[in-house]
């Protein structure tokens, strides 16, 4: 049994997700350098934006540059409820990234790689990759739980037992032939998840901890994403709200499994009573969990043949 080792943050900065390079081009502070074409203009909003008290540093310097001209640009963004931050604006949404991620799963023919079993050795799953606060505030939480399955590889605690995990060198030294940043990294994750198809199997469910967790509006990645294609429920560690999001996109967050009252909690309170108001599920299982069969390949097939399209 792993035991949490407090390393100090100082350091850490937001990353993109995409590797060294693009992380030395991003500032905490000032956000992303910029591109201005003239209007009239369409610009792609990535990611990882720079949220500080309370502003998008991004959408605040296009504002400053352009003026009365801003009316004339719109904005494509991965998030949705984004939109209602800045009514101001013209946002359209744009998953671009959910959409690289649902092609490279039908290419591998994810429906075929996960099949349900009710034969589990534990109970949750917990996967961590790049250090982050909630990150380390969770594994705190969860480590004492008597029968889980948990990493946290920046800080070298690995699943001793699963190989089949990666380390963040083999994660980011995948050959990959595709010219696209967005295509590169949802095959990634695609392979990734493969890999880990052993160990989504041998658990229950899982406890997701999402890229952010202090946003305003929603930062929904791959980590939610692949427990549908993985059969797996979930509790997420994430932005308030997110669960119910996926309540909005039609997903089955199974409420009647969980107590999911956290999800619109302040950000203070919110992780602390999720493992609290949770606390007998994550120590002993999801009882008649042979149940949920029919609803987990509900919810994969409603990713996979109907969410981006409805």
């Amino acid at each position: 049994m792993y035991e949490f080792v407090d390393i100090p943050p100082e350091g850490l900065i937001q990353t993109s997700g995409y590797g060294d390079t693009l992380i030395s081009l991003h500032h905490q502070v000032t956000g992303w350098p910029l591109y201005y074409p003239d209007p009239p203009s369409e610009l792609w909003l990535q990611d990882d934006l720079t949220h500080v008290d309370g502003t998008i540093v991004e959408l605040e310097n296009y504002i400053k540059h352009y003026g009365e001209d801003i009316s004339q640009i719109t904005f494509l963004t991965e998030h949705q409820y984004l939109i209602e931050e800045y009514p101001q604006l013209t946002l359209q949404w744009y998953p671009r990234f959910h959409w690289e991620h649902w092609k490279d799963a039908c290419d591998n023919n994810m429906d075929k790689q996960f099949n349900f079993t009710d034969k589990t050795d534990f109970v949750f799953l917990c996967l961590n990759m790049n250090r982050r606060k909630h990150r380390d505030q969770t594994v705190k939480l969860l480590q004492n739980f008597p029968n889980r399955l948990m990493s946290y590889r920046s800080i070298g605690w690995d699943i001793a037992t699963h190989p089949e995990d990666w380390s963040k060198q083999n994660y980011n030294s995948i050959n990959l032939n595709q010219t696209d940043i967005m295509m590169r990294l949802g095959h990634r994750n695609t392979q990734n998840l493969i890999q880990l198809q052993k160990v989504y199997e041998s658990c229950q469910f899982s406890v997701v901890t999402e890229t952010r967790y202090e946003l305003p509006y929603d930062f929904i990645t791959e980590k939610t994403t692949q427990c549908w294609l993985a059969l797996h429920p979930a509790l997420y560690v994430s932005n308030k709200g997110h669960v119910q999001i996926l309540r909005d996109w039609g997903f089955d967050v199974f409420d009647d499994v969980f107590d999911h009252s956290y999800d619109l909690l302040d950000n203070d309170v919110r992780l602390n009573t999720l493992v609290e108001s949770n606390r007998e599920v994550l120590t002993n299982g999801i009882l008649n969990f042979s149940n949920l069969k029919d609803r987990l390949l509900k919810n994969r097939d409603h990713y996979l043949n109907n969410w981006l399209f409805s």
